[in-house]
C-alpha cells in the first residue's frame, strides 16, 4: 500500500508536487487545467425515481451498469480518509481494486489510527489529483462524510457530495457529474457502503442529457466567483 501523500500546487506553472508522508519522497508532475467535466466515455441512463412503493432497490450486477450496459472505460480512483474513516476506507479500497470497472486505486491516507491528519488535508489532496486530471474520481470517508465533502469542494472544478443511499449516489453522477463521493463511517453500515461504491463505479454522466446544462451553470458560477476574487479557476 502506498504511503499517504500531500499535494501542493504552483498555480503559475501548474506544477503539482506530491509529498509522501513517512518516506520523505517528493514527486512532481505538470498538471492539466482544472478538471471541469469527466473525460471518460459517457453512457446514457434513464433511471426511475424511487418512491415509497418501490419494493426493492436492485443494484447492478458485477458486469452491468445502471442502464444494463457494460462500461468500456475504467476509472482511476483516489481514496482517502481521516482516522474516523480508516476501516471503511481500507475495505472499500480493496473492493475497488478488484472491480472490473476500476483501472487503478491510489490511497492518499491516512493508513493508521495513530495518524491524526485532519480530514481537510486528505480531502484536498485527493481532490487536487482529480482536478489535475491524474484521477477520474475520489472516494472519501470520515466520521459523517460531511467534512471531507466540504473540504474537497474548496478545490476549483470539483463537485463532491455526501450520499448514503442508492438513489443519491446515482443522481450525484447522472444529474450532477460529481467526481467525489463521500461517506461517513459513523452513519452508514459497512455492507451498504460497499454496495454503494460497487454501484458508483458503474455510473457515467451523459453530456447529452438535460442535466448537462445545469452542470455547466455550476461551473460558470464557479468561474465567475473565482475571477471576482482575482483567481483563475
Amino acid at each position: 500500500m502506498a504511503p499517504p501523500c500531500r499535494v501542493d500546487t504552483q498555480t503559475s506553472s501548474r506544477t503539482e508536487r506530491i509529498h509522501y508522508h513517512g518516506t520523505g519522497k517528493t514527486k512532481s508532475f505538470e498538471s492539466q487545467a482544472p478538471h471541469t467535466s469527466s473525460s471518460i466515455s459517457r453512457i446514457s441512463t434513464s433511471p426511475s425515481r424511487i418512491t415509497s412503493s418501490t419494493p426493492e432497490i436492485q443494484l447492478p450486477s458485477d458486469n452491468m451498469s445502471a442502464n444494463g450496459s457494460t462500461p468500456t472505460d475504467k476509472l482511476r480512483i483516489v481514496v482517502g480518509c481521516d482516522d474516523a474513516g480508516l476501516t471503511y476506507k481500507n475495505t472499500l479500497a480493496a473492493d475497488l481494486r478488484s472491480s472490473p470497472y476500476v483501472e487503478s486505486v491510489e490511497d492518499v491516507g491516512v493508513n493508521g489510527k495513530d495518524d491524526k491528519t485532519a480530514y481537510p488535508h486528505v480531502a484536498v489532496d485527493a481532490a487536487k489529483l482529480v482536478a489535475a486530471g491524474k484521477a477520474d474520481r475520489a472516494l472519501l470517508i470520515c466520521g459523517t462524510g460531511l467534512g471531507v465533502a466540504i473540504s474537497a469542494n474548496k478545490v476549483p472544478g470539483i463537485r463532491a457530495v455526501t450520499a448514503h443511499d442508492p438513489f443519491s449516489v446515482e443522481r450525484a453522477v447522472l444529474s450532477n457529474d460529481a467526481q467525489v463521493l463521500c461517506m461517513g463511517e459513523r452513519v452508514v453500515g459497512l455492507e451498504l457502503a460497499r454496495k454503494l461504491a460497487k454501484e458508483w463505479v458503474t455510473l457515467r454522466f451523459d453530456t447529452g442529457s438535460g442535466s448537462a446544462a445545469k452542470v455547466k451553470a455550476i461551473m460558470e458560477h464557479e468561474q465567475k466567483n473565482y475571477e471576482q476574487d482575482g483567481v483563475k479557476a
